[in-house]
């Protein structure tokens, strides 16, 4: 008897392991992709200065985790994308993840949020990045009924310039000179 106990649980470990979450990335009509220095909706073609969306997922409770998963899409003329089905075989269905939606757009086509934000830092000024908030997501094990990210959390993504390095200096110089006024009394 405990030897069947012990292959059952066995079994029901190992189909649990070997399971895949499925998720679906899209958005809505209430939840596009706009810019929020001109209030439009982003632009989208196959065009290479196109608005790229990219799905990060990481652990519960910690934003230090987030990775860019699988690859970007782009966003429509109307401000919405659709990645289609996401399917992570190393998380099992049933898995609670931490979700984020990163958007770029930029000048030249940049692989991911990170570098479209490097490159504005290094002074590309046409660099306008946005994000969702980070919000969790317990995935499917059912392809055909995957968890869509518009019901689970999913907000509007803004657009805005990437800070020139000028602005940076000016307000940590700002700042230096706040302290130091501060200290003098």
């Amino acid at each position: 008897m405990k030897k069947l106990i012990l292959t059952a649980s066995l079994m029901i470990a190992a189909s649990v392991a070997f399971g895949q979450g499925q998720l679906a990335f899209a958005n809505s009509a209430t939840t596009l992709v706009t810019n929020l220095v001109t209030g439009l909706t982003m632009p989208g073609s196959a065009a290479q200065d196109d608005t790229q969306v990219g799905l990060y997922i990481g652990t519960v409770g910690d934003l230090g985790s987030l990775t860019l998963s699988g690859n970007t899409t782009n966003v429509f003329t109307t401000g919405r994308y659709s990645g289609g089905t996401r399917t992570f075989a190393s998380i099992p269905g049933g898995t609670t993840i931490l979700v984020q939606v990163r958007a770029w757009l930029a000048s030249v086509s940049y692989p991911s949020y990170e570098a479209a934000y490097a490159a504005g830092l290094g002074g590309d000024g046409s660099v306008l990045l946005g994000q969702s908030v980070a919000f969790n997501v317990t995935l499917t094990a059912s392809p055909t009924t995957p968890v869509t990210l518009v019901s689970s959390g999913l907000n509007a993504i803004g657009l805005q310039p990437v800070p020139e390095p000028s602005s940076i200096a000016l307000g940590l110089l700002g700042l230096g000179a706040v302290a130091l006024f501060r200290r003098r009394k």
